[in-house]
């Protein structure tokens, strides 16, 4: 067993890390060891990088705007990470519904307020039809756009947010970056610094059970080969997504938030070549929206292709992946083939590949309502909020860090009053 003066954070993703280090940061921590638990072997969760060749690539998250990712912008500021141009907002053969979209949607937008209950679909067809509304969706790429709890609201937050279609709203023109290591290493400095403040790591510990005491919780995790671990914590922060919680007896999200929660699936897929023959068609750094399970397909400068969609369609292509390698790379290059309009004989094949499938990549609250809490506690000891869907967001990064940073202060909240009370009992 630990001491009671132990502060645990359950996750290492970027909320995890910027709860922990707003912890470390602060005089009222002091006399608390901070520990960061988390079930993988390495801290960042979404943020995903990984080097291929002499480069880096984001399976997960991979870009920010300094406009709508305030916090993320000045933590790559503050830790000197090199930055380039995220260059997708510039749309190469225009889907059919792209001419007038903008102008449809900003007459439609006044619209949403009296239509809360709906879906986005259901608002686009009460207006549109049903023919318009799903030729609307198709051109503009995202498929959770379909989905019944996805509220206009959030679907103009969707379409505001995204830089492949920022285009079609009033955000046309905002600027985008990514890293040039990858948000791996903006996670990797986070993590060297919350080490140096002396905030202990434990890895490959997945949280099973939580057993509330009087002063204390005893959290049970199971360890590398199913051993179990227990350890007790004065304060814990559970920095997990809303999907993390089905498997703790919690009661959540009913005893927690008068909120649901939902989430989406994502997929990433890299195309790897010997040389950047898009070059040839003018197609470096260009983006297109195509009707079919590509959907987006992204060309990245001279060094790769790669693919990205979301719900039904990330789960399409995470079946593909299950078949053989072969198998997987043709029907990717036949799609390729017919969005481009190049016959598949004069597409070379590719030398490489890598992708990723996320099934819960995208979380949020489904009631969009600026009355959600920052942090969800009970008077245990327990604080759940360290996940972009408990925060008003708009993307993973910037949503872990606003969660993190939240939790963080709601706890030392608690730990000011706590230090009140000892010094009146003495």
């Amino acid at each position: 067993m630990l001491n009671n003066k132990v502060i645990s954070i359950v996750g290492a993703g970027i909320s995890g890390l910027s709860c922990a280090l707003k912890l470390a940061g602060s005089k009222l921590s002091k006399g608390y060891t901070i520990r960061i638990f988390e079930n993988g072997e390495r801290t960042g969760g979404r943020a995903h990088s990984i080097k291929v060749n002499d480069f880096s690539i984001d399976l997960g998250a991979g870009r920010f705007s300094p406009v709508l990712h305030p916090n993320v912008s000045k933590l790559v500021n503050e830790l000197a990470e090199k930055t380039e141009v995220f260059p997708f907002t510039k749309i190469v053969c225009p889907h059919p519904q792209h001419n007038g979209l903008k102008e449809i949607l900003a007459q439609l937008k006044p619209k949403i307020v009296s239509s809360y209950n709906e879906s986005f679909f259901q608002f686009l067809c009460n207006h549109l039809g049903n023919e318009k509304s799903h030729a609307i969706i198709n051109g503009l790429g995202y498929d959770s756009l379909y989905l019944p709890q996805i509220s206009p609201e959030i679907a103009y937050d969707i379409i505001e947010k995204h830089p492949e279609i920022q285009c079609f709203s009033e955000n046309a023109g905002y600027e985008w970056f990514n890293l040039v290591d990858g948000f791996a290493a903006l996670v990797k400095s986070l993590y060297e610094r919350a080490a140096i403040l002396g905030v202990e790591f434990h890895f490959e510990h997945q949280l099973v059970s939580l057993q509330t005491k009087s002063n204390s919780t005893l959290l049970e995790f199971s360890g590398r080969d199913q051993q179990e671990i227990w350890h007790n914590s004065n304060y814990t922060v559970l920095a997990l997504p809303p999907t993390a919680m089905a498997s703790l007896d919690l009661d959540f999200p009913s005893h927690w938030s008068d909120f649901t929660y939902g989430s989406i699936p994502l997929f990433k897929g890299f195309i790897f070549f010997d040389h950047p023959w898009w070059q040839d068609y003018d197609l470096e750094n260009k983006v297109t929206i195509i009707d079919n399970p590509l959907r987006k397909l992204y060309f990245k400068s001279d060094k790769y292709i790669f693919f990205y969609t979301d719900s039904a369609y990330a789960d399409f292509w995470h079946e593909e992946t299950k078949k053989s390698d072969a198998e997987y790379i043709n029907t990717v290059m036949n799609l390729i083939s017919m969005a481009l309009n190049i016959p598949i004989n004069e597409l070379p094949w590719p030398v490489a590949n890598k992708f990723k499938y996320w099934p819960s990549g995208v979380e949020f609250a489904i009631e969009t309502s600026p009355e959600h809490p920052p942090v969800l506690s009970k008077n245990n000891g327990t604080i759940i909020a360290a996940s972009d869907a408990y925060t008003p967001h708009c993307g993973w990064m910037e949503g872990g860090i606003l969660a993190g940073r939240n939790a963080a202060d709601y706890l030392l909240k608690q730990l000011e009053k706590t230090g009140v009370a000892e010094v009146e009992i003495n």
